[in-house]
């Protein structure tokens, strides 16, 4: 009987399911609508249902070894409860990994999801484990995760990484985790759209690089981005940087201008001078595979641990 591991990537809007082999191909892969998540009150109920339908429709006559989740959340630093998810209703001090274990007799795993995405890139790009590797992900928030030798940065309370809530004197207003002055609402998708609206009517969001990537405050734009990567760069000198997220694949954005205002900010001579790059491949089952590849990583110590 062949073996899976179910991987899930859980966004605001799409949810990603396919079956994970232990060499990584992916097959069965759907993707269905977030809010099937939340068509009752009972959010993780429904959450079950679907998996539970999924397994209906793919798992036979296969061995699912274990349910790996990547979420859009902050997470305790067992990894084992879903603490907040601003963009989902009912995802909120959940002991998710307790109600799937129970659900479905297998053991179940989460990490946030931009940390499956870099354990995705780093299996796409053959990256090695040793080291450091940093991934940012310019999306509609600033996503970032770092693997120190082999091992995602947890941190002592589960929320390291949280690199687009680094603090910019100056700024005002309030940011969405209820702090203020954080970097990410300068640096993000959030904040492009309203430079759209304010500097740009008429240009949608997908067509302002490629039309408007000559003006002053899409400088400025790529000039924060760098700001927050160089930031992390110069703390961590990273043996591997890769560089994602939906803003990254638009038409038109500029990616020679992103490394250059990196180095800019960035220590010199080190690790200025060694910068060098890796860009995440685009597509829909990434998140999905880096779930797989987590699950196989835990179920694998926990043989060598005897459970």
């Amino acid at each position: 009987m062949d073996k899976y591991v179910l991987g899930m990537d859980v966004g605001g809007t799409h949810t990603r399911l396919g079956l994970v082999a232990l060499d990584c191909s992916l097959t069965d892969f759907e993707i269905v609508k977030t809010e099937e998540l939340q068509k009752s009150e009972d959010t993780v109920g429904s959450f079950i249902r679907v998996i539970r339908e999924y397994l209906q429709r793919h798992a036979a006559g296969k061995e699912i070894s274990a349910v790996s989740a990547g979420f859009p959340s902050t997470l305790d630093r067992d990894r084992r409860t879903v603490l907040s998810t601003p963009n989902i209703r009912g995802f909120n001090n959940i002991a998710i990994v307790d109600r799937l274990e129970e659900e479905f007799g297998i053991p179940a795993f989460i990490e946030t999801d931009v940390d499956m995405l870099l354990l995705y890139d780093m299996f796409e790009h053959q990256i090695p484990a040793e080291g450091i590797t940093c991934g940012f992900y310019f999306g509609t928030g600033l996503g970032n995760a770092v693997v120190i030798d082999g091992r995602l940065l947890i941190g002592k309370t589960g929320a390291a990484a949280e690199l687009g809530h680094i603090p910019v004197r100056g700024l005002h207003g309030a940011c969405g985790c209820g702090n203020t002055s954080c970097i990410e609402m300068i640096a993000s998708g959030y904040h492009l759209k309203d430079l759209c609206v304010e500097k740009f009517p008429g240009v949608e969001i997908g067509e302002v690089f490629a039309k408007c990537r000559d003006q002053e405050e899409i400088h400025g734009f790529i000039d924060d981005l760098a700001l927050a990567a160089a930031t992390e760069i110069n703390i961590l000198d990273p043996d591997h940087i890769v560089i994602g997220g939906g803003l990254v694949y638009m038409e038109g954005f500029p990616r020679h201008e992103l490394e250059e205002d990196i180095y800019k900010y960035a220590r010199k001579p080190y690790p200025a001078r060694e910068l060098q790059y890796i860009y995440s491949r685009q597509g829909q089952e990434n998140g999905v595979i880096g779930a797989g590849i987590l699950a196989y990583k835990r179920l694998e110590e926990l043989r060598k641990e005897g459970r």
